[in-house]
């Protein structure tokens, strides 16, 4: 359609801009809210969104791939950078220590740009500057800090999975959990009113409605469910989209999330061994011959392979996988 929702576009008034699209007149609007905040060092770009050339000739063209690639530049550029830190500092080794780099790159780089180009569209950063800004890196490098440092904190080390929530966690960690709750709150309030004043709330909520549709309901009956971080910052972080500084912090941090929870475990499934239980079978990899014929002599103790069985999370005794 071509009226233009007025989303946090430098708090003005809508204006017309006879002979030019929805999206040019976004740009138009924007870049001149961006003027007036080039001397504020946390939000000045260190490259121009506008476009980038090298020695006069034109490199990228365009305020929307200019903002898109250097969102994907910074989140490949600091997972790499992210994984040799963890890799290479011995006191920070709560980590997968079978990831190497170039799996990330291999096994994972498409699905990496899947979610960032989502989190980009519905997370309406083509409307802000771009990411590469001090307001925006450094909510990004603290939630990287924080992940970094709970393993020096034997209470927060502790994955947000049924089975630990239920059995393992202790009460320092509920806790701490409890004195987050009020500036959690507040932030997800400060959306709400701030959605409420622009005439938003029912959009936002159809958004909110049709990412837990398409990317959290069909797994929520899975006994194998596990909210990785990075997921739960992916997830969440696309909608923290107002172009205002707390949204914007609360949006890098939860990319940040994202980030480290690859850098340093991987995009690891959801679905955890039930998707690559799922894959393998799929995919008929020989590999699971030896353990679709132990399954059907399971009774049988002399095998030596165990039957992949999620433990259920309500039984604190209970034996099996614990995702």
């Amino acid at each position: 359609y071509s009226r233009v929702s007025p989303l946090e576009i430098g708090e003005e008034e809508e204006e017309d801009h006879e002979g030019i699209g929805p999206l040019e007149k976004v740009v138009h609007q924007t870049e001149h809210h961006h003027d007036d905040d080039e001397d504020n060092p946390f939000v000045k770009t260190l490259l121009p969104d506008s476009g980038i050339s090298i020695g006069g000739h034109l490199l990228v063209e365009g305020v929307f791939t200019v903002k898109l690639l250097k969102f994907l530049a910074l989140t490949f550029g600091l997972i790499a950078l992210f994984h040799t830190i963890v890799a290479n500092v011995p006191l920070l080794s709560d980590r997968d220590k079978n990831l190497k780099l170039w799996h990330i790159w291999r096994y994972e780089g498409n699905l990496i740009v899947f979610d960032s180009v989502v989190f980009f569209l519905v997370g309406r950063l083509w409307k802000q500057r771009g990411v590469d800004h001090l307001g925006w890196i450094i909510p990004l490098l603290i939630a990287n800090i924080y992940y970094e440092s709970q393993h020096f904190i034997a209470w927060l080390s502790h994955s947000a999975t049924l089975y630990e929530m239920h059995c393992i966690w202790p009460w320092e960690l509920w806790m701490f959990v409890a004195l987050l709750v009020p500036t959690i709150g507040g932030v997800v309030l400060a959306h709400v009113w701030r959605a409420y004043q622009k005439k938003l709330l029912v959009l936002k909520l159809s958004e909110l409605f049709l990412c837990a549709l398409f990317f959290l309901v069909p797994m929520l009956g899975s006994s194998y469910f596990h909210l990785h971080h990075w997921y739960a910052g992916w997830l969440i972080g696309m909608h923290c989209n107002f172009d205002k500084w707390w949204s914007r912090a609360a949006m890098a941090y939860c990319w940040g999330m994202y980030i480290n929870g690859i850098a340093v475990y991987g995009r690891d499934p959801v679905l955890t061994c039930e998707y690559s239980y799922w894959l393998s079978t799929d995919n008929r990899c020989p590999y699971m011959k030896c353990y679709l014929e132990a399954m059907k002599h399971k009774n049988d103790t002399t095998t030596g392979v165990v039957e992949m069985i999620a433990a259920d999370w309500r039984n604190c005794s209970a034996t099996g996988f614990h995702p």
